[in-house]
């Protein structure tokens, strides 16, 4: 079968000749439709993160098929030959002490579609099939890769505990940072985008933002009291993983408020603890997604309360995924947000 197969750093291939899978007892053969390249697999390519097992894999873990064959113990109704699913991407064990104290995101066995295990850059790939959400009609195959970072933006949502007619804001308008932005509307929050790229906040201001704020031209410090009733926002979650963004996060959010940090880069962070945490505020992590999230960023896609179309930069076929996907991504003008790859 097609496949785009990781390597080593720098040393990602397109092959004909990738043997297709067989699901095992609980999975399910999955016809990928499409699956979306994002910071992380570029991350991984270009640097080597998240790249543990350091032996060839297919990538793709924002991803979306059709069910084409059912392993031992796999039956209808719910999953069926033919069923449009999206892929939730993490396997967690179940019995480690992070899954049992309900943080599944943190379990300390996971794997993970894409990363430890093979990933939907290909013709075909096998996953359990209670991790495979069927989609709603009215959710296009183009749409369902982005309910992964849009799990993602659910959980770090969740993270911040944004109560309703609470103000937020957002640093970092890529793909999370827009989802969270939406996904922190549906919660009742009024918010704030903060990017460097106009055309990131001139999207955020399509989809709902009260105000946008390019750093690079104003004093976004100064500004943000102004804007969210003359204290700061209660809650500001970070994603965009540059330098100084975390800090940022943390010195803007109110006294009293919740920073949340989303954002990674392959580049060492500093935050100056002294002055982030003064007037006790939180700051903390969010990682991936917990039990349950993903389903939610199904739900908000499909609702259309949570509009990915905006981000879906170009549809691309599986044998120019190298080419016109992951080289594309590394301009830069860096004009693109998600870049789908495969055959629909």
């Amino acid at each position: 079968m097609q496949a785009i197969v990781l390597h080593g750093i720098n040393d990602l291939r397109y092959t004909t000749d990738y043997p297709t899978p067989a699901p095992k007892a609980g999975e399910v053969l999955l016809r990928m439709t499409y699956s979306s390249i994002c910071q992380t697999d570029i991350e991984t390519w270009q640097h080597g993160m998240f790249n543990g097992q350091g032996k060839p894999h297919i990538q793709g873990h924002e991803a979306a098929g059709v069910v084409e064959q059912l392993g031992e113990g796999v039956s209808p109704p719910g999953i069926e030959v033919g069923t449009r699913v999206a892929v939730e991407n993490v396997r967690t064990c179940g019995y480690c002490f992070f899954c049992r104290k309900g943080t599944a995101q943190l379990c300390e066995n996971g794997r993970n579609f894409g990363f430890s295990d093979n990933g939907g850059l290909a013709e075909y790939a096998v996953w359990p099939a209670a991790l495979c959400i069927p989609l709603p009609d009215n959710m296009t195959n183009e749409e369902a890769p982005l309910a992964e970072p849009g799990s993602v933006a659910v959980h770090a949502v969740m993270q911040s505990q944004i109560q309703v007619g609470d103000t937020a804001a957002v640093i970092g308008c890529g793909v999370v940072g827009l989802i969270t932005l939406q996904v922190l509307q549906a919660a009742g929050a009024k918010v704030v985008a903060i990017d460097t790229r106009e055309q990131s906040l001139a999207i955020a201001r399509d989809l709902g933002a009260i105000e946008t704020l390019n750093p690079s031209k104003v004093d976004v410090a100064k500004l943000l009291p102004d804007i969210t009733n003359s204290y700061g926002p209660d809650v500001i979650i970070e994603t965009a993983g540059a330098p100084g963004t975390g800090l940022n996060a943390a010195q803007w959010v109110r006294r009293g408020g919740r920073a949340v940090i989303v954002g990674f880069s392959h580049q060492e962070q500093t935050l100056n603890f002294g002055r982030a945490l003064m007037g006790e505020k939180t700051v903390m992590g969010s990682s991936a997604t917990n039990t349950g999230e993903y389903h939610k960023a199904v739900a908000l896609i499909a609702s259309g309360k949570v509009n990915v179309k905006p981000l879906i930069s170009g549809l691309v076929p599986l044998d120019r995924g190298i080419q016109d996907g992951f080289e594309r991504m590394l301009k830069p003008e860096k004009d693109i947000y998600r870049i789908l790859v495969g055959n629909g």
